[in-house]
């Protein structure tokens, strides 16, 4: 007959964990005496540091809930949802920036002075050669 082979895990997952340490408590309470653990080092200390990772487990668990709830009220306010929706920071970004594009034509480095961060490059369809040629006769600042 071939031999079995076994394994017997500890949970890695919190929940799973903490639930185990609080069986075997239980086996440990109602053995009294006669448990098998009494000679582990420290073993009086195992149901209150279970006790321990318990409650703080359930306050990340509910700091985690919030978290998610803060974060989701704050992408509807900002309007991360992907499109562009009224009355969100990211429309009212947007208008002030279409604003200021529309007072500065031309200037538009200044909307800088409003905290937007204006980047300059080749304009689209501009050849390599182009740009390279037009940098040559650009007046100097």
């Amino acid at each position: 007959m071939a031999k079995q082979t076994f394994s017997v895990d500890v949970p890695t997952n919190a929940d799973d964990l903490i639930t185990l340490a609080r069986a075997i408590i239980a086996k440990d309470a109602a053995l009294g005496a006669s448990s098998p653990f009494k000679n582990i080092k420290n073993w009086s200390a195992f149901s209150g540091l279970n006790g321990t990772a318990d409650t703080n487990n359930k306050s990340s668990n509910d700091l985690y809930q919030q978290a998610e709830e803060a974060t989701q009220q704050r992408d509807i306010a900002l309007g991360q949802t992907g499109q562009l929706h009224e009355n969100t920071v990211r429309w009212f970004v947007t208008s002030a920036r279409d604003v200021l594009l529309g007072l500065f034509k031309g200037s538009e480095q200044q909307l800088g002075e409003y905290g937007f961060n204006v980047t300059y490059g080749p304009a689209a369809g501009a050849t390599k050669s182009a740009t390279a040629a037009q940098a040559k006769t650009a007046p100097k600042a």
